[in-house]
């Protein structure tokens, strides 16, 4: 019986054209019983009998072809995906189901940009992927010079991450020209990057050559160079550089700039925040992949004005010499230094165990798992999600990209989540705010009553003493005037 119903939900626009062949059977049984029955046919009758049968031919044919046609194109579109066990309800309710999707903008850059990506294409079209770029950095510079010098997490994974048949098209953008030693995503990137005159014109074209699910832009087109001042007084300049210099001399991060302070963001990407439901940052490299996105004015002011939900994934382990020690609140309080306090609505965070052996086994000795600390998180408005988000890959740990969909997709639908273990809860925080600031001025218009009140007593008390003091003194000086007057 569920089954059945199943076949009843909206979306698959096949329902609407077997109904049309229902009705226009129907409509056709009819006229031809009729006219079999009628004896007395006269002129303005058969004209009827005649229009009413060729509506139902042409209603019958119509939605016959069209029928077929929608079957044919979600059969077309999911046969690369060779699974003998999939069904075609699901075929056909898919497709309409994630363009109907919430409007979801991720950004960041490294690996955990097109992990986090993999598991949204299951829930929704509508993905806007914001990738980190600086002068220095390979996605951008090299994909135009031919070099195959590409960071895991540039475009061409993002790419591949979006991509209806990932593992095929990941293997192809990787592999190598035995002649030049160039892969044959750099040279695709390249290609499209010179037919379409410009980076940006050639990334969003990549949306429509492999049938992405979404969108993949670089945060600007301008050359930005971005600059880091380190714990020990030391600047380093270029994204490259900085990596390098920390990982060397194992010195904090104290601040990140930007070497050019005039960046404009890609006015796609300041449009995509602006119609976004929920706009994602992170995971990644807190300061070289991150928190430098909103560096650029443009972008930071686009969010805090978005009427999203926005939402932070920390990192499961800290980033050697870049972020050592860093605690969950540590990765919140840096995020909103850089984007503005209170900014942020919810953080999700990995409250997984990861023992000595993962550590060991996946090349994590230099780093360690981020504490979660509520207490020292300065937005005290801001939902804290904890969950097992924990996956192991090739050399690395890695978050679980179905269950983080999950979390935003329920983020997106409700102002609560449920069951999820949510630790604060904005609304009701700011409303104790907001009674706590009504107490204090109600609190001081008292006092300043109670002081008004008291002063005019105290010069009612004043004036009363006055008086008796002066009649006391007529009386006085009444009784001197008559002793003398006796004597």
């Amino acid at each position: 019986m569920k089954t059945l119903l199943e076949w009843l939900k909206p979306g698959a626009r096949v329902k609407r054209y077997i109904f049309l062949q229902i009705v226009s059977i129907a409509l056709l049984m009819f006229c031809v019983v009729t006219l079999s029955t009628t004896v007395d046919l006269t002129k303005k009758m058969l004209i009827a009998y005649i229009a009413l049968i060729t509506i139902s031919i042409f209603g019958l044919i119509f939605s016959f072809v069209l029928a077929q046609k929608n079957i044919l194109y979600v059969s077309l579109k999911n046969i690369s995906r060779k699974s003998k066990s999939i069904r075609v309800r699901k075929l056909l309710y898919q497709d309409p189901k994630l363009r109907k999707g919430p409007k979801v903008v991720v950004i960041g850059g490294g690996s955990g940009l097109p992990n986090i990506l993999k598991g949204l294409k299951e829930y929704t079209s509508n993905i806007t992927a914001v990738v980190n770029v600086s002068e220095d950095d390979a996605t951008l510079s090299t994909a135009n010079q031919g070099m195959d010098y590409l960071t895991t997490g540039d475009i061409r994974k993002c790419i591949a991450a979006l991509s209806t048949s990932e593992s095929e098209l990941s293997k192809l953008l990787t592999y190598k020209n035995s002649e030049n030693e160039t892969s044959i995503g750099n040279s695709i990137l390249s290609g499209l990057i010179n037919i379409n005159g410009s980076f940006a014109k050639g990334v969003e074209k990549i949306s429509e050559v492999f049938k992405m699910q979404g969108k993949i832009y670089p945060v600007t087109t301008d050359n930005i160079v971005l600059c880091a001042g380190l714990e020990n007084g030391e600047v380093v300049v270029g994204k490259e550089n900085i990596i390098e210099r920390i990982s060397e001399i194992k010195s904090g991060v104290k601040q990140i700039f930007l070497k050019e302070g005039s960046v404009k963001a890609l006015p796609e990407v300041i449009d995509a925040i602006k119609t976004a439901n929920v706009i994602v940052l992170g995971p990644g490299a807190l300061y070289t992949s991150v928190a430098s996105n909103l560096l650029i004015e443009d972008v930071s002011k686009a969010i805090i004005k978005s009427r999203a939900k926005k939402v932070y994934i920390a990192n499961i382990m800290n980033q050697p010499g870049q972020t050592d020690g860093y605690t969950l609140a540590r990765y919140v309080n840096e995020i909103e230094r850089y984007i503005g306090k209170h900014v942020l609505d919810y953080a999700i965070a990995n409250s997984g165990e990861i023992t000595q052996e993962m550590i060991k086994d996946f090349n994590q000795e230099d780093s360690t798992q981020i504490k979660i600390d509520l207490e020292n998180i300065q937005n005290r408005a801001i939902s804290v999600v904890k969950a097992d988000l924990v996956l192991t890959a090739p050399g690395m740990l890695i978050h679980d990209s179905d269950k983080i969909a999950e979390i935003i997709m329920s983020i997106t639908k409700s102002k609560r989540i449920g069951n999820l273990n949510i630790v604060k809860i904005k609304k009701k925080h700011l409303r104790r705010e907001k009674t706590l600031k009504i107490k204090q001025a109600l609190n001081k218009n008292k006092d300043k009553k109670k002081e008004t009140k008291k002063k005019k007593v105290a010069k009612v008390n004043t004036a009363k003493e006055i008086k008796v003091q002066a009649k006391t003194a007529a009386t006085i000086n009444k009784i001197k005037e008559a002793v003398n007057k006796k004597g």
